[in-house]
């Protein structure tokens, strides 16, 4: 029996961590790169989230939550508190799973 895909975006895709997480997503059998979520102000924007570390994907980079999640299953974020949050209501609004890797969180 094949093992299940799991459909993940990505927020802070063209971050550090975010690149490794693509990069692990594409190396694995039951993952695949689903959306790939950055800031308005990127200028990966457009651009194949995949490419910039190498292998293509065919994601487009994005700052539209509902774009970036529409395929999605799951969400991992690493970006910022501020960020994390508004990913958490449009994943609660879509049904969404969210893993946060987001440090900097206050009381």
């Amino acid at each position: 029996m094949a093992a299940a895909l799991h459909r993940v975006a990505v927020a802070g895709a063209t971050g550090r961590m975010g690149r490794m997480l693509i990069e692990a997503l594409q190396a694995t059998d039951d993952c695949r790169l689903a959306g790939a979520l950055d800031r308005t102000d990127s200028p990966a924007l457009g651009q194949d989230a995949g490419a910039l570390s190498g292998t293509p994907a065919g994601v487009p980079v994005t700052a539209d939550l509902d774009a970036g999640l529409k395929n999605a299953q799951v969400l991992i974020d690493f970006t910022r508190p501020e960020a994390t949050m508004a990913h958490l209501a449009a994943c609660r609004r879509l049904g969404v799973a969210l893993v946060v890797g987001t440090t900097g969180f206050t009381d």
